[in-house]
């Protein structure tokens, strides 16, 4: 669980039961306003002037053509309409439109409050983000509200996919206070941009979008999978991160420079951006970023390149092309060394295509490889054995790395094998300090009295008699005559 994305999963978590516990509440609330507007009559009233203000200040064809469309419209239409302008409904709460001199005034006033705070009594009303008011609260519980079961659906899956990233490379702590601060320079952006506007502002895809900037800084240079479709193609580059960051951005731009008023966070989403980016930069430059699993995607495609190219080698060892087996194989160990599989390959490169001492070499490599598991030990022992076959029974590698071989083969119970390389170690190099004790410990392990016991004491205390073992293996051998 040390790399499970808690943060990011809790964060889900979070917008989820604002949107389902404390949001849900808002369309009971919703519909009995729309209920008091219309048992209030406030439409008769409202949408004539609106009507009459639309033609004063718009004044074309279409204007006119929406107003006759809207007619025979019920009253929840009309009063969505005249909700979506929030200029109109400016001037409206000013006294502009309906004004103290108009007969019924009053009342009109006391229905339009009434209705303002049975609607502005929801859950979202009262703590989402007001454009032209710098509010650190309503700042954060946008981070966690939503406009419908779309919205929060849509955001959720980005912030699944971008967290598991960006919180394995920070951390999880680093990671909270980067979406935080992201969300919060994502709202100030909004403000900044709807200064002077009547509205409301909702959603945690600023802070989103926070996580997208900080992806491309924090993976920079290191190229990534970009998926594209073109009609019926789907596929994939691979683009330097930062290179997204530009294209992501300027989308962000171009659709709130183009698109108008779409409901669309857009300026949110840039002030995200470069508010995450911001960030990633400085926590590079203090060395929170872990390199590690920013690099894993590089590994593990590299890893997937050497599996191809180790089964290509295989496949020209099988025709006996053993130098470009070779090369596949020296590729794959200066890039991802310590392969016992890679090491056993090469040797059979130089036992099929090599010179003596590339031989030797390359026997030298696999045998110092650890001896860690049986598994290994069984890889160790064939090309050991394999090894000692070529060379006649006289190994040219050095002695120490051949006595060292001793315990592991006795681990797998292959005594046979053990035995076949002390001999080999003492036709090689009879005067090895070690190779004595190693006889002696080799001797006891056979059952007390039995033949093979009697043969290796006979043996040591022959082959070894100026070593301090030769008498105890003479004063065995009496004591079992």
């Amino acid at each position: 669980m040390a790399n499970a994305p808690l943060v990011t999963l809790t964060l889900i978590l979070l917008n989820c039961a604002v949107y389902f516990f404390l949001q849900s509440g808002d369309d009971r609330v919703l519909q009995q306003a729309l209920d008091y507007y219309q048992k209030s009559e406030l439409g008769k009233i409202e949408f004539p002037a609106y009507s009459d203000w639309l033609r004063d200040h718009v004044g074309d064809d279409d204007a006119e053509q929406r107003l006759e469309a809207m007619q025979g419209a019920p009253p929840e239409l009309k009063l969505a309409l005249i909700e979506s302008d929030p200029i109109f409904l400016e001037a409206l709460r000013a006294d502009q439109i309906i004004d103290p001199g108009h007969q019924g005034h009053a009342e009109w006033r006391a229905k339009r409050t009434e209705f303002d705070r049975i609607r502005d009594s929801t859950f979202t009303s009262g703590h989402a983000l007001r454009f032209s008011n710098v509010e650190p609260g309503r700042m954060a519980w946008a981070m966690f509200m939503h406009g419908g079961l779309e919205h929060l659906v849509g955001n959720m899956l980005f912030l699944l996919i971008l967290g598991l990233l960006v919180e394995g490379a920070l951390g999880p702590w680093w990671y909270l206070g980067l979406y935080i601060a992201g969300g919060f320079g994502a709202s100030f952006a909004t403000v900044a941009w709807h200064w002077g506007d009547q509205g409301l502002a909702l959603g945690a895809s600023g802070a989103i979008a926070a996580l997208m900037g900080a992806y491309c800084v924090i993976w920079s240079r290191r190229r990534v999978r970009v998926f594209y479709w073109f009609f019926v193609v789907f596929d994939y580059v691979r683009v330097p991160a930062l290179v997204l960051l530009p294209f992501w951005l300027g989308w962000e731009v171009l659709n709130l420079w183009l698109s108008g008023d779409t409901q669309i966070g857009f300026d949110a989403h840039a002030g995200g951006i470069v508010c995450g980016a911001g960030i990633a930069l400085l926590l590079r430059r203090l060395g929170v970023v872990r390199n590690d699993f920013v690099e894993e995607d590089e590994r593990e495609e590299k890893r997937d390149g050497h599996a191809l190219a180790y089964a290509k080698a295989l496949e020209q060892i099988g025709k006996l092309e053993v130098s470009r087996a070779r090369a596949l194989l020296e590729n794959i160990e200066a890039e991802e060394p310590g392969q016992l599989h890679v090491l056993t390959a090469l040797y059979r490169c130089a036992r099929y295509g090599g010179t003596a001492d590339q031989l030797d070499a390359a026997a030298t490599r696999v045998l110092s490889f650890p001896a860690k598991d049986e598994s290994t030990i069984g890889e160790l022992r064939t090309v050991w054995t394999d090894y000692l076959k070529v060379c006649a029974g006289a190994p040219r590698i050095a002695p120490p790395l051949m006595l060292r071989l001793l315990n592991p083969l006795l681990r797998i119970g292959a005594d046979a094998d053990a035995e076949a390389l002390l001999h080999a170690i003492a036709r090689t190099h009879p005067k090895l300090p070690a190779l004595a004790s190693a006889w002696f410990a080799f001797s006891l392990r056979a059952p007390e009295a039995s033949p093979q016991r009697r043969q290796r004491l006979e043996y040591l205390a022959r082959h070894f008699s100026d070593s301090e073992f030769a008498p105890k293996a003479r004063f065995l051998l009496q004591q079992n005559a």
